[in-house]
């Protein structure tokens, strides 16, 4: 979770407290009216449905444009029993390294992230630590995803 262990970066800034970073999102939700549960499974179906996108080559899913970053390399969920292990944890999550380009085409709401956003977000609640590069704030994830507020 904290730079230099799996990537260099980090999950999770030296500094912060995973607690402190969880109760905040989870307190962003309520004020949402949404679960991360729900955020979660909503952008996993977005990505499965556009799985045949690729760079710069969008796929139409209802009212959203999707483009999958096939990536080599391989980045694991912070709570897999090891690196490059799967995470055992809700639907589970393999290592993967793509990343995704997420369009909500009326409102023109943007979202970018990994593919293991899905799992982090609808499996552990986490969408990533403030100030590090894996971060997607739940207010935006859910303008995105859910854009009428469903």
């Amino acid at each position: 979770m904290r730079p230099g262990a799996w990537t260099v970066t980090g999950f999770l800034a030296a500094d912060a407290s995973l607690g402190e970073v969880l109760d905040a999102d989870r307190a962003a939700l309520e004020r949402l009216s949404v679960r991360g549960g729900e955020l979660g499974e909503r952008l996993r179906e977005l990505l499965e449905r556009g799985s045949k996108s690729d760079w710069f080559r969008g796929k139409r899913v209802g009212e959203h444009r999707v483009e999958l970053h096939r990536r080599r390399g391989m980045l694991t969920c912070p709570w897999a029993p090891e690196e490059f292990a799967a995470c055992p944890v809700g639907r589970g999550s393999g290592p993967t390294s793509n990343e995704f380009v997420l369009v909500h085409v009326p409102s023109r709401a943007r979202l970018e992230g990994l593919e293991l956003h899905a799992h982090l977000i609808g499996d552990h609640g986490f969408f990533g630590g403030p100030g590090t590069e894996y971060r997607l704030e739940p207010e935006s994830v859910a303008a995105v995803v859910l854009p009428s507020g469903a």
